[in-house]
């Protein structure tokens, strides 16, 4: 079961490997870990059935939201390298466009957690969205842990294989 979260932590939220072609299997893997993400929140929150039917609405609709944001900005950062390659020129020109739009993704992405909070304040407590929210955050930290750890042991000599990892929230 650690291994197939610590797989899971990675797939779900890691920048690195949209770079990369994804593994067979890991969009189920992502609605594995993302189901039982919700039923967890629904189960702490005690949503109601008519705020579980909204929030399933905008969390998804959201969810989709924030991918593309984030797809866009990924984009534009391959671009950017592709610009800053070393021993060729960049184009001053299409470099400040690109982190131009860089900034005006992750202000999009501010806009869109703002607008989900506006919209999640119609039908939910403010303790059920503070639930939510750090929840949120303390899977991130997860996940960024994770990633860190991984990171590490790449560069290391005699690594650990990835399945023997040490989940972040447990001890060994």
């Amino acid at each position: 079961m650690r291994k197939l979260w610590t797989l899971a932590l990675l797939s779900v939220a890691s920048p690195l490997l949209a770079q990369q072609a994804p593994p067979p299997g890991l969009r189920a893997l992502q609605e594995r870990v993302m189901a039982q993400f919700l039923a967890t929140y629904r189960n702490q929150a005690g949503l109601s059935p008519e705020q579980d039917r909204r929030f399933t609405e905008v969390f998804k609709r959201s969810l989709e939201q924030r991918g593309e944001i984030q797809q866009r900005e990924r984009q534009l950062w391959r671009a950017l390298e592709a610009q800053m390659r070393p021993g060729v020129a960049a184009n001053p020109d299409s470099v400040t466009k690109l982190l131009d739009g860089v900034i005006a993704q992750r202000a999009a992405m501010l806009e869109q957690a703002r607008n989900e909070q506006r919209e999640y304040a119609q039908f939910l407590t403010p303790v059920q969205r503070a639930q939510l929210t750090l929840m949120a955050e303390r899977f991130q930290r997860q996940i960024e842990d994770v990633m860190r750890r991984r990171m590490e042991m790449q560069a290391r000599p005699g690594r650990m294989p990835m399945d023997t990892m040490p989940f972040p929230d447990r001890p060994m």
